[in-house]
């Protein structure tokens, strides 16, 4: 008769099925974290591109006028150059900005881009044209 316990392979057995789930684990939540960090750079394209856009559309629209646009979109101007200043929700801002907007002229071209802290986001080079002149 065989009188020797089971017990030593089932807690062998049980430890390993941990170390397998615990390294399941992590590796779903690395996919998880770097599926957030695609949304938000995804999100932060798509603002982005829209608020570059919505200035390229109103600089068309006033004609090429740098102050007018700069009124419309709520801007500070310098010399040639209008700044918009937005946090982490794209909302507009005075201090801490997360993201910048740029537009800088030169006679009837616009080179507008967006930055983040530590890189640009989306850039576009526009011309207003003015009809009947």
């Amino acid at each position: 008769m065989n009188t020797r316990s089971k017990t030593p392979l089932f807690l062998m057995e049980v430890v390993i099925m941990l170390l397998v789930f615990a390294i399941s684990a992590s590796i779903c939540l690395k996919v998880f974290v770097e599926g957030k960090k695609i949304s938000e750079d995804s999100y932060n394209l798509d603002k982005a591109c829209l608020e570059t856009q919505k200035a390229a559309e109103y600089w068309q629209n006033t004609k090429g006028d740098l102050k007018q646009t700069a009124e419309l979109l709520q801007a500070s101007l310098q010399d040639n150059k209008l700044q918009l200043f937005y946090d982490e929700d794209w909302n507009l801002t005075k201090k801490n900005a997360a993201f910048t907007l740029t537009m800088e002229i030169a006679g009837a071209n616009a080179d507008i881009q967006i930055q983040d802290q530590e890189k640009e986001l989306f850039s576009l080079k526009t011309e207003a044209v003015i009809f009947g002149e």
